[in-house]
């Protein structure tokens, strides 16, 4: 049996010959932090910015993505154009305003 992953409240099994499993370490590779999640991280200022001047901005983490298509949303935009400025398919935009925009709260 493989033993737990070190990292506090994981219950996942550490990779064989390793001593944390595979989200922690990919998490700790891509961020340098194994508790990075890219749901718990928004920048409010550039999520304002955006929906402010409705300009396309790569890099956005998903959490800024639904901010700034709920913010563009409210503005009155049509899906498509949320899409191009987030850099999602228009399918998406309609899911997340089916779903109300849950994810953003």
């Amino acid at each position: 049996m493989r033993r737990p992953c070190r990292i506090t409240d994981c219950r996942n099994p550490a990779r064989t010959g390793r001593n944390i499993c595979d989200r922690h370490r990919t998490r700790i590779t891509r961020h340098g932090n194994p508790h990075h999640t890219e749901w718990s991280v928004a920048d409010d200022h550039d999520v304002a910015a955006i929906i402010r001047e409705q300009r396309p901005a790569p890099g956005l983490t998903r959490l800024e993505r639904v901010k700034v298509a709920h913010g563009l949303t409210n503005h009155g935009l049509p899906a498509a154009e949320i899409a191009r400025i987030v850099g999602v398919q228009p399918r998406t935009v309609y899911r997340w305003r089916s779903e109300g925009f849950r994810q953003a709260d």
